[in-house]
């Protein structure tokens, strides 16, 4: 099933006034001009589509009118096409539990510059965010990727190209896509894509409120540790995955869906956030955080949660970070050094 969000006829007069607008723009523009024109006209169509559809359609504003996603069935995302250019997905073709063994989740904290990547042989890893910069320290290959913070993608362009650019299976969201799909031309995209959305929000459907997504799916699926707080841990990501504030949480829920029976965190400090800066960032391009923020009441509790649920099925999470803040409670503790093989 096809899904597009449609403008009323009025409306889409209105958006192709503002599209041929842009689209007459002489060759001889230069990028910044170009760049500028893009973020004029999107913002245009942003306020198009507000004024065409309900607030709980907000959530689409990015995705109209160039995007459409394709659902099987069951509503899961099997297909997505940018400009009516079809992009393949992963998706229909991935299921769970396609791997075994050890996974690690390589995230930012400063942590990471305590590890001697040279040392260690690592395999079925997972980067978030910026971690691909630890390729510029060490040789370290990155099979699965995933990022979920559009801030992210505006503001470090540079490393999200590096991410793409690579031959690796990223996990992301359509909006995060589109705002990728912003920077860097579909066919530089040298990554498989696999699609995961917001239970509450998901792409060109109405939002739904928690007690909605409870509702329509069972634990086995979606497993729900506070309503109010929107928190939970997925089973199945093809119906969503819980965001608490942080991508690592995300990359959790991906690995363990993947069939990993050990995943393995490093750099997830959590701590101190505001002050100490990720293992990649120097004074001047350092990027606020809101790790503090929801650390207390969101992070730590369903990190805590997911782990005891894993634990139940036999999957074991082990943390690399010694002063972090899942030292403690239901981790296991481990040594870098403990990685290494000789």
């Amino acid at each position: 099933m096809l899904y597009r969000a449609d403008a009323p006829e009025e409306v889409s007069q209105r958006f192709n006034q503002v599209k041929n607008r842009f689209d007459i723009l002489p060759g001889a523009v230069n990028n910044t001009l170009m760049s500028a024109s893009r973020r004029i006209a999107n913002t245009a169509l942003k306020l198009l589509y507000r004024y065409s559809h309900g607030p709980g359609h907000r959530h689409n504003e990015r995705l109209w009118p160039h995007v459409s996603v394709g659902r099987d069935a069951d509503g899961n995302l099997v297909s997505y096409s940018y400009r009516g250019r079809p992009l393949p997905l992963a998706n229909p073709v991935l299921g769970r539990g396609a791997f075994s063994g050890t996974g690690h989740i390589i995230a930012c904290g400063p942590s990471i510059n305590e590890i001697d990547y040279g040392r260690l042989s690592l395999s079925g890893v997972m980067g978030v965010n910026g971690a691909i910069a630890l390729a510029d320290r060490h040789p370290v290959r990155f099979d699965y990727y995933c990022f979920n913070d559009t801030g992210f993608v505006r503001a470090r362009p540079d490393l999200v190209r590096r991410v793409v650019a690579q031959e690796l299976l990223l996990f992301t969201t359509p909006l995060c896509l589109w705002h990728v799909l912003q920077r860097v031309p579909a066919a530089a995209l040298g990554c498989r894509l696999f699609l995961i959305e917001n239970p509450q929000r998901r792409a060109l459907l109405p939002a739904r409120t928690m007690a909605e997504v409870r509702r329509d799916h069972p634990d086995t699926e979606l497993a729900i540790f506070d309503l109010d707080r929107a928190l939970g841990f997925s089973h199945d990501i093809r119906k969503g995955v819980f965001d608490v504030g942080t991508v690592a949480y995300t990359a959790l829920q991906v690995m363990a869906w993947l069939g990993f029976s050990e995943i393995v965190l490093h750099g997830v400090d959590l701590v101190n956030a505001a002050t100490a800066p990720r293992f990649y960032e120097t004074p001047a391009d350092r990027l606020p955080t809101t790790l503090d923020r929801y650390l207390p009441d969101h992070i730590l509790p369903s990190f805590t949660r997911a782990a005891a649920l894993l634990g139940e099925s036999g999957v074991q999470i082990a943390n690399l970070s010694r002063h972090g803040a899942l030292s403690a409670g239901p981790f296991r503790q481990l040594d870098w050094r403990e990685l290494v093989v000789d």
